[in-house]
């Protein structure tokens, strides 16, 4: 300001004024980036819709959608999920106004309640929303319990804290980059009940970028899911509660007075407002609040993702459901078998360690051969594993 010294109080007054107006010109320059390849998202039937980006013109690669347009039906609720939405957090942009009437849920699961006869067969990580963490599963066969997954996860009981710990979210920053979802909560203790209670699991990460207006009168969750306890009498402890996960709205002008829910009662996860005019009046805010000015994140790019393809020369479907009532494999072998599995954007040489959740058998882990191929694309395979009689669950985890 050194050089406006000398200026006369006329000329800094339009100094001023143009500083004034500058943020103006940027905020209707806004652009969210979409290329409108995906077409307008146009949802307004009654009922409940479980959208899979597949079916979309350009399948939302990256997780990211380019919309011209959103529309969500004031009598419609869409719901995302983990599975069919690559276990990544959500993007949605578009080019035109996004109106949310409905209901939109990128929630976690809550963890599974135990079956008395069988405590076993439902003795699975509670799934988390897309881009949150599982739930961890409770002691059973003399198996301890597990912590939750993720950053501020929740730690497993134990015989001093029978309960599972419920799980903190642990990833914001201002900007939200990258846009991580909500952790799982802890395993419950089995103690002398027959079984401890399954961790919830993390709620998801959405973040909808609109280059007009975005206009909520309905709701969007990405609430955490809950334990349902032990099975049995005796000291097993309940499992934790997940963490919620990212609601992100950024668009020049934000309005409505609907919900915004990233916790309904427990570990709170994020809402945060990115826009130049905030006329968002909550009907209901659970969770976090933050308010800031118009900025466009950084778009996710090379996503890291780890999956099974085959099990014993099996083809393993694209996106899993972990139904125990309808296994996604079925094979027929009393021997051991190889699991291949296949990594994107991971360094080479990474050690891929695979977890064993078993109906009728003791926990296991099997440490898989290092990944082989490039960054892009990889493939690790793991021989030697053990599936017992019965339903078995299987989890990843690559550590770089």
């Amino acid at each position: 300001m050194k050089e406006f010294g000398g200026e006369t109080m006329m000329t800094r007054s339009y100094l001023i004024l143009a500083f004034a107006a500058f943020p103006a010109m940027l905020w209707g320059q806004f652009s969210s980036g979409s290329t409108g390849s995906d077409g307008a998202l146009s949802l307004t039937a009654s009922g409940t819709v479980t959208l899979d980006p597949s079916t979309l013109p350009n399948h939302c690669a990256n997780n990211v959608c380019n919309f011209s347009s959103i529309t969500i039906g004031a009598n419609t609720v869409v719901v995302l999920t983990s599975q069919l939405w690559r276990n990544a957090s959500v993007v949605w942009l578009s080019q035109g106004a996004v109106n949310i009437a409905g209901a939109l849920h990128v929630d976690g699961s809550n963890g599974a309640q135990m079956n008395a006869a069988n405590p076993g067969l439902n003795r699975f990580p509670a799934s988390p929303g897309p881009g949150g963490f599982p739930g961890g599963v409770g002691g059973y066969l003399s198996q301890p319990a597990q912590p939750g997954a993720g950053f501020g996860g929740g730690a497993a009981g134990n015989p001093t804290n029978h309960g599972g710990a419920s799980a903190v979210y642990s990833y914001y920053n201002n900007q939200l980059t990258p846009l991580v979802g909500g952790s799982g909560g802890g395993g419950g203790y089995q103690g002398t009940s027959t079984a401890g209670g399954n961790g919830g699991g993390g709620g998801g990460a959405i973040r909808i970028v609109s280059s007009t207006s975005i206009t909520v009168g309905g709701g969007i969750t990405a609430n955490p899911g809950y334990s349902l306890g032990p099975v049995g009498s005796g000291s097993g402890g309940n499992g934790g509660q997940g963490s919620g996960g990212v609601i992100h709205l950024v668009a020049p002008t934000v309005g409505g007075a609907g919900n915004l829910q990233t916790d309904y009662g427990g570990s709170s996860g994020v809402t945060e407002i990115s826009t130049a005019t905030n006329n968002f009046t909550a009907g209901q805010v659970l969770g976090a609040y933050v308010a800031a000015g118009l900025y466009a994140p950084p778009l996710p790019s090379g996503i890291p993702a780890v999956q099974v393809t085959s099990v014993n020369g099996v083809a393993a479907p694209q996106y899993p459901t972990a139904n125990p009532m309808v296994p996604d494999v079925t094979i027929n072998s009393s021997t051991p078998v190889s699991v291949v599995i296949a990594a994107q954007n991971i360094p080479t040489t990474t050690t891929v360690t695979l977890y064993l959740t078993s109906e009728n058998a003791p926990d296991s882990t099997m440490t898989c051969g290092a990944l082989s191929g490039t960054v892009a694309s990889s493939t690790a395979t793991c021989t030697g594993v053990n599936f017992p009689p019965g339903v078995t669950i299987t989890n990843i985890l690559a550590v770089w």
